[in-house]
């Protein structure tokens, strides 16, 4: 079943969920959410197969956790387009091209093959599969490592390390638990955009591709997207703390001010900055959650999220969302 619902303000997420043990009709879902092919199933046991499907959208941005037990599937596959990858979280199976096979197990993580043919066989599998789009993946290529977006090319399936796979691995599941298990309706026009630069970074930094023979050389200020995601999910994790951008920059593997140098580039804001809107995002959010009659005060939100005094708290949430706290408690 698919569903989308609006939220004044925030960017709608396309929903579709599947349980079900008819086999025809969890292929027809995957032609739809995943890729055109020619299904094929084992089922020793029809009475034990069982398939489970729960795919997010927004903008492009597509996280999807799938679930497969009592059968094995095996898929002719079309060509893809946007690039997609499956980090196994239990199963096995073997994926292969003209060029390439591989055989995925417990925790791996590989690429489907992008603009090309491909065969694979799945046995009772869990994984999370993460799509991103091809605009997301050239822009961020051109930005850092001056690649034109038209000669950005994926070139295999496997990472380039166990530890680049392990990063990769968790990326997935921290953007599918805010895009797909959270159940939200709606994502903030704000987070979206980094939730999807973040996934792209980890795409062009796991899987072997142009950029990794573009002749691009690292500045000293170079900071990797990946030490800019674990930036990112420390200060998300730690906003309600009074972090500092040492912190931070500790959390991350850089230095302080490699640390601003990559939030500039990537986000086009500072560290400080990037914290101030967070804890202005919680604090909006607990004044939108807050029941009336609760007490729950405007003074008392500003100090849960780090502000000293209410005119400054209220001045930066009117300038961030164009009403007053105030209003927004009021509903």
């Amino acid at each position: 079943m698919a569903e989308g619902a609006g939220v004044p303000g925030m960017v709608p997420v396309e929903r579709a969920e599947l349980a079900t043990r008819d086999m025809d009709v969890l292929a027809d879902m995957v032609r739809e959410l995943v890729v055109d092919h020619t299904p094929s199933f084992r089922c020793p046991d029809p009475g034990q197969a069982a398939g489970l499907i729960r795919s997010a959208t927004a903008q492009g941005l597509n996280a999807a956790l799938f679930r497969y037990q009592g059968f094995a599937y095996s898929a002719e596959m079309s060509p893809t387009s946007p690039p997609m990858a499956v980090t196994f979280l239990r199963g096995s199976g073997v994926i292969a091209t003209a060029q390439e096979e591989i055989r995925p197990a417990d925790g791996d993580v590989f690429l489907l093959p992008p603009h090309q043919p491909a065969t694979a066989t799945i046995d009772q599998m869990e994984a999370i599969m993460l799509r991103i789009p091809w605009a997301a993946a050239a822009d961020l290529a051109q930005h850092h490592a001056g690649l034109p977006a038209g000669e950005l090319r994926f070139e295999a399936m496997v990472p380039v390390s166990p530890a680049r796979q392990r990063v990769f691995a968790r990326t997935a599941q921290f953007i599918c638990g805010q895009v797909t298990t959270s159940g939200a309706a709606g994502i903030h026009p704000l987070v979206l955009p980094e939730l999807t630069r973040v996934a792209a970074a980890a795409f062009l930094e796991t899987f072997p591709n142009t950029t990794m023979t573009a002749g691009y050389v690292p500045g000293p200020g170079w900071v990797a997207p990946a030490a800019v995601h674990r930036a990112v999910v420390f200060i998300t994790e730690n906003a309600a703390q009074p972090v500092t951008v040492a912190e931070i920059a500790a959390a991350a593997g850089v230095t302080g001010r490699a640390l601003r140098e990559a939030f500039l580039r990537y986000f086009e804001i500072t560290p400080q900055g990037f914290l101030r809107r967070a804890r202005l995002e919680r604090a909006h959010a607990d004044l939108t959650a807050a029941e009336p009659g609760s007490g729950v005060t405007v003074a008392e939100v500003a100090r849960r999220w780090g502000w000293a005094g209410s005119s400054q708290f209220s001045a930066a949430y009117r300038q961030r969302f164009g009403v007053t706290p105030g209003r927004t408690l009021r509903g």
